[in-house]
């Protein structure tokens, strides 16, 4: 499985994800922040190395 790293556009955190979904593709994700404790927007900054 693969971990991507997400940027919530509330708080700035940048925390990361365990899904296989190729999240580069989808652009702007909302999700819930795990800082913020809300759902938000996420952009997708990268893969986990």
């Amino acid at each position: 499985m693969t971990g991507w790293i997400l940027k919530c556009s509330q708080c700035g955190r940048e925390w990361v994800l365990p899904v296989s979904f190729r999240l580069n593709e989808i652009g702007r994700l909302y999700h819930f922040c795990p800082y913020c404790r809300e759902n938000t927007f996420h952009t997708t900054v990268g893969r986990e190395p």
